[in-house]
C-alpha cells in the first residue's frame, strides 16, 4: 500500500467519523458526548459545521479520531474470553466513561 492509498483511507475514515459524530450529536446530544468522549463545546462546534467544512477537516493526512484506550492492559482485559459477553460490553463502557471523567477532571485542574 503506497502513501496515497493511506491518505485516501484516512480521509474516508475522517469523513465517516465526522458525519457519524454530527448525526449522533443531532439525534441525542448527551449520549453522543459520552460515546464520542468529547466536551460540549467541541460537540457544539462539530454540529455547526457545514458539509464543505466537514470535508475540509477530513482532508488532513492525520486521523482525527483517537483510540480511547491508553494502556495495553485495558485492551487485553476487554478482549479476553468471557463467559458473559454482555458484561464485557458493560465493562468497556464503564472503563471508557472512567477515562473520560478523569480527562475532564485533569482538564479542569489545568485551567485553575
Amino acid at each position: 500500500m503506497d502513501n496515497s492509498d493511506v491518505v485516501k483511507q484516512i480521509y474516508g475514515i475522517n469523513l465517516s467519523y465526522l458525519l457519524l459524530a454530527q448525526r449522533m450529536l443531532k439525534e441525542d446530544k448527551y449520549a453522543a458526548f459520552y460515546r464520542l468522549g468529547m466536551e460540549e463545546s467541541l460537540a457544539e462546534k462539530i454540529m455547526e459545521l457545514s458539509l464543505h467544512e466537514l470535508v475540509k477537516l477530513a482532508e488532513t493526512n492525520q486521523l482525527i479520531c483517537k483510540l480511547r484506550f491508553e494502556k495495553t492492559e485495558v485492551i487485553e482485559k476487554l478482549t479476553q474470553d468471557s463467559r458473559v459477553d454482555d458484561l464485557q460490553q458493560i465493562h468497556t463502557g464503564i472503563m471508557l466513561a472512567s477515562n473520560l471523567l478523569q480527562a475532564r477532571l485533569d482538564s479542569k485542574r489545568l485551567r485553575q
